[in-house]
C-alpha cells in the first residue's frame, strides 16, 4: 500500500543539472517508487546569465513551467521560444534542447518528467 509523502522545498539539497551552470532539487523521483511513470519533479535554477546546457532526455517527457524570470528554449534545429514567468512548455522525449536565462535575476521552474 502506498502512503502520501510530505517534503519541505527547504530541506531538499540543490545539485548540479546538465552539464551547464544551473541547479536543481530533485523533489521526487522514480527511486521513490511513487508511480510507475514518473521518471521525476525537479525544481530548477538558473543563474544569471547561465544555462542548461545541450541535453535531451532519453524516453522521457518533459513539461516545464517557469516560476521566475525570463530567457529562451533552443532546439536542435534552431527553433527558438522565449520564456517569462508564468509560461509553460512541452518537450517530447529524444528532443534535444537547452535553456539560457537572459535575464537580470535567477531563473527558476518546475520540472516534470514522464516515462514514454
Amino acid at each position: 500500500m502506498k502512503i502520501p509523502i510530505k517534503k519541505s522545498l527547504t530541506e531538499v539539497v540543490r545539485e548540479g543539472a546538465h552539464g551547464g551552470s544551473g541547479g536543481r532539487q530533485v523533489l521526487f523521483s522514480k527511486d521513490e517508487n511513487i508511480t510507475k511513470n514518473l521518471e521525476a519533479w525537479t525544481k530548477g535554477f538558473l543563474p544569471i546569465g547561465s544555462n542548461f546546457d545541450w541535453h535531451n532526455h532519453n524516453d522521457v517527457d518533459e513539461f516545464f513551467i517557469v516560476l521566475k524570470g525570463k530567457g529562451y528554449i533552443e532546439y536542435e534545429d534552431g527553433v527558438k521560444y522565449e520564456y517569462e514567468a508564468g509560461d509553460i512548455f512541452y518537450n517530447p522525449a529524444e528532443l534535444k534542447h537547452k535553456i539560457v536565462n537572459t535575464d537580470n535575476v535567477e531563473n527558476e521552474f518546475f520540472f516534470i518528467r514522464i516515462n514514454e
